[in-house]
């Protein structure tokens, strides 16, 4: 039978050599912030505006949203866009649906939350929706209009605690937590032109906030979410 001696005394240097740099580097690995999968991405959906589209150097000027019409059940009416050379984008809820047993429906009840970006030409908002756990309804989506045919509707699966644009409106960041339970938010950060999820980094229960070595981006938007009026 044939017999193996022990490890030479350079092979076993080696060896420890290799382990201690392991060791060494896997808090540092453990750091680096895992890139998002298609299976983490959010839904993504969009909706066609009514009417013609904005002209290319036209700026918005003004937003507002109507009341609620008198007897109906909406939190608000419509979204109005004004533009500087005098159109007028104009977003309708849409109407309610009953739920039945084979199709639980989440009807939208109002827009909230607006904020436009230094571009003057991108706008987003959250939509509110129907909860089956609450009595009233919550922000379940983050809406973006880049000023043409299209608004982009971007949906997590939780209740967005706090959103903006980044980056002059080229990106934005949204926070998504629970409406009840331990305050540890989800925060993530989308392409703005096709809602796809680049970067995502979760609040630590611990300290129920970040971590001292959290991306920039993340930290900016949990100031401001601590800090909003």
């Amino acid at each position: 039978m044939l017999r193996t001696g022990p490890p030479s005394l350079t092979l076993q240097k080696s060896l420890f050599a290799c382990a201690f740099f392991i060791v060494l580097l896997s808090p540092a690995l453990a750091r680096v912030p895992a890139q998002p999968t298609d299976k983490d991405q959010p839904m993504v959906t969009t909706t066609q505006i009514k009417g013609d589209a904005p002209s290319a150097a036209a700026h918005i000027v003004k937003y507002f949203v109507d009341n609620a019409a008198p007897g109906s059940d909406f939190e608000t009416g419509s979204l109005h866009i004004l533009y500087d050379d005098g159109k007028e984008i104009i977003q309708e809820i849409l109407p309610k649906k009953k739920s039945t047993e084979a199709d639980i429906v989440e009807n939208q009840e109002g827009f909230a939350d607006f904020k436009l970006a230094d571009d003057k030409r991108t706008i987003g908002w959250t939509e509110t929706m129907e909860n089956c756990c609450t009595s009233y309804a919550i922000p379940m989506t983050v809406s973006v209009y880049h000023s043409g045919k299209v608004i982009l509707h971007i949906r997590q699966g939780q209740m967005v605690w706090y959103w903006s644009f980044r980056d002059g409106g080229k990106h934005i960041a949204a926070v998504w937590g629970f409406t009840h339970g331990p305050e540890v938010g989800d925060f993530q950060l989308y392409d703005a032109a096709t809602g796809r999820m680049i970067a995502e980094v979760r609040g630590k229960e611990e300290t129920q906030s970040l971590a001292p070595d959290a991306p920039e981006w993340a930290k900016q938007t949990e100031h401001e979410m601590n800090h909003q009026k």
